[in-house]
């Protein structure tokens, strides 16, 4: 296996990243429920390139380079506030911390897939403005279906599932890339 890493081969996977992770979201439109576990799609889906670049990438800079180039785009797109981008940024930095100190990607990458969640973290610590921009975005019934999502149990569901999602894309990147 080549294991250069150019210029032009790092910002192809980093945009791959990146469009896997934003077009996950996508799913949303379906129900509620697929609005919450559209991270962990985007967990799932972004394994494959996060582990074509770790196997490249051995230093520190990794994870912030992806949540980077996935929190400015979004906050480009009009997608994003700042809170969002410590959340992504926040998660990508520790996601760094924890590859150089576990040595591992095992446990990096679900660090980092947790910054997949700041498109949804005001569902629960803004309740009333997220089901109001719901209303106005997907309609009423859309949600009053989501209001029961957003109870603290719902929250460790989506925690967990992007946990198992970048768990389960990491070994699947690694039987694709040996």
């Amino acid at each position: 296996m080549n294991k250069r890493l150019t210029f032009w081969s790092a910002t192809g996977f980093v945009v791959i990243y990146f469009v896997a992770v934003f077009a996950s979201e996508f799913i949303g439109v379906i129900h509620p429920l697929c609005w919450l576990l559209a991270p962990a799609l985007g967990a799932l889906l972004g394994a494959l390139p996060y582990r074509w670049l770790a196997l490249r990438w051995d230093k520190f800079g990794l994870g912030t380079v992806l949540a980077a180039v996935f929190a400015l785009l979004m906050l480009a797109m009009g997608e994003f506030d700042l809170w969002q981008v410590v959340i992504v940024m926040g998660c990508g930095l520790l996601s760094d911390a924890v590859r150089l100190l576990a040595k591992c990607d095992w446990a990096a990458y679900p660090v980092l897939a947790l910054g997949n969640m700041a498109p949804i973290i005001y569902m629960w610590t803004r309740k009333a403005w997220y089901l109001d921009g719901a209303a106005n975005e997907m309609g009423q019934a859309y949600a009053d279906a989501m209001a029961p999502l957003q109870t603290p149990v719902w929250l460790i569901i989506a925690v967990v599932a992007i946990v198992a999602a970048a768990e389960c894309g990491l070994w699947i990147a690694k039987k694709i890339i040996k």
